[in-house]
């Protein structure tokens, strides 16, 4: 951050000390600098399709839908192949209004080769799957969400992320019996791999939900346990919100009700809404557990945070 602000001492309206400024502010939780910077940057620089795309991922974060779609939109325009672009668009659609016919029909203008992955939300159930197959999943056509990891480039960190991929839609179809085969062999590669790197965030969120598919929820809630105690919410405003959103969806899997419900209930009153909105705890299968919980149910009914 130091390099960062000499950078802009001597240039004020450098676009890229300020871009990577604003990415600094906002794993800080400084929610108003964030958005300043990243406004200032593009000012500089409104061609930039990835500082647009950031900023409507953090009007998403901030629960800012509006300004998060108009953005998003923005970015897309500049180029219709940012991913950041796209996810914060369809984000914007499905966390702030559930719609998810019309989430369907943006990702349909989408280029069909990119799965929309990305490393900021990598806590929670989509970052295993990719948005573009976790928007069928929210429709629960878990066949189409499928069909979207038939065919993948051969890489080893491919091939983990497909097994696992599939395990999990299947797991989250409540078909454990299909997911078994491809998470057993998901699970031997992905404790291989943790072995010589135990702390890659990934393969772990991989693991987590390997471990659910197997039905060997004690490890999965260990595991993201440990995710959170590595990177929590007090280190990362960012990541680490979205490991304990990623906790929560575990507990409620394997019979934590009223821990999850309380992880939510938290994450509703701060700026987290990439991974938490009202609107999308209504239509997330993941929730489909505690879903009748009245604890559930009562955060239905209440308030969101909106804003910085």
């Amino acid at each position: 951050m130091a390099e960062f602000g000499r950078a802009l001492q001597l240039q004020p309206n450098n676009a890229q000390a300020l871009e990577y400024s604003g990415y600094v502010y906002r794993r800080q939780g400084q929610w108003l600098r964030c958005l300043d910077t990243l406004k200032k940057s593009l000012e500089q620089d409104p061609r930039n399709a990835d500082v647009a795309g950031n900023l409507s991922q953090t009007y998403c974060i901030l629960r800012m839908w509006q300004d998060a779609e108009r953005v998003g939109k923005y970015a897309l325009g500049i180029d219709p192949s940012d991913v950041i672009g796209m996810r914060a668009l369809l984000l914007a659609i499905l966390n702030g209004s559930g719609d998810i016919k019309r989430a369907q029909g943006v990702l349909a203008t989408f280029p069909s080769t990119n799965d929309l992955i990305s490393s900021s939300a990598s806590g929670i159930v989509a970052s295993v799957t990719g948005d573009r197959a976790y928007t069928f999943v929210f429709a629960r056509n878990f066949e189409a969400a499928l069909k979207v990891w038939e065919t993948s480039t051969d890489t080893a960190a491919d091939q983990r992320r497909r097994l696992s991929a599939k395990a999990t839609i299947r797991a989250l179809a409540g078909d454990f019996t299909g997911a078994q085969a491809d998470a057993e062999k998901a699970r031997q590669l992905l404790e291989e791999r943790l072995r010589d790197r135990p702390n890659e965030r990934v393969s772990m969120r991989e693991l987590i939900w390997v471990y659910l598919a197997l039905k060997r929820d004690a490890d999965a809630l260990k595991l993201a346990r440990q995710a959170v105690d590595l990177l929590p919410p007090e280190r990362d405003a960012l990541l680490g919100n979205s490991n304990l959103a990623g906790l929560a969806e575990v507990e409620a899997r394997s019979g934590a009700a009223s821990d999850a419900i309380a992880i939510l209930r938290r994450l509703l009153t701060i700026p987290a809404g990439e991974t938490v909105s009202i609107a999308r705890l209504k239509i997330d299968p993941v929730w489909d557990p505690i879903r009748n919980n009245p604890g559930f149910q009562q955060l239905l009914a209440a308030k969101e945070h909106v804003g910085p």
